[in-house]
């Protein structure tokens, strides 16, 4: 894991429970968990951008990764794996130098193509009997958090990650 210089997200499935919620108007809504903020407090703080990869677009989930400050979001996106590429060769970052966090089959053809797959424990089952990693935590309930403490403990950045955050300024 030294060598991930980029993580990608997936949202309903990891950043929610996947469930869908839907208002009087017919909008859908999320439920987000808080803890996820702190996984995007880390990987800035060392420095390791986000990327954010949904196959829904969702007026919601925009506010939501622009109030945690996230600015690589793509939403609505059919392939994943194209669009994830065009990111990388933008960016200079091979596929190898990506952590992925996804949950379902429209994640599926990132496994063999990135550095490191992680899932949440309540993912598709087809998805965690081939991920490198399936988290203790399930979708909406911190496992983006999760991954990133997993991610840059490899690294071996979570200590001073931490360290830094808690420092009074």
């Amino acid at each position: 894991m030294k060598n991930i210089k980029l993580l990608v997200s997936d949202i309903d499935g990891v950043w929610t429970d996947g469930a869908f919620y839907y208002n009087e108007h017919g909008d859908s809504l999320r439920k987000f968990n808080t803890k996820d903020s702190y996984g995007v407090v880390l990987a800035t703080i060392v420095g390791l951008p986000i990327l954010i990869l949904s196959g829904e677009d969702n007026l919601f989930v925009r506010k939501r990764l622009e109030k945690l400050g996230i600015q690589d979001v793509e939403l609505g996106v059919e392939d994943k794996l194209s669009a994830l590429k065009q990111y990388c060769d933008s960016s200079n970052i091979s596929l190898s130098e990506v952590a992925y966090i996804g949950d379902d089959m429209n994640d599926l053809r990132l496994v063999d193509n990135v550095g490191f797959f992680a899932c949440p424990c309540d993912a598709y089952y087809r998805i965690k009997n081939i991920s490198n990693l399936v988290l203790t935590s399930g979708g909406g309930k911190g496992a983006f958090r999760e991954f990133v403490e997993e991610i840059l403990e490899g690294k071996g950045l979570l200590e001073n990650a931490y360290h830094e955050y808690n420092t009074p300024k």
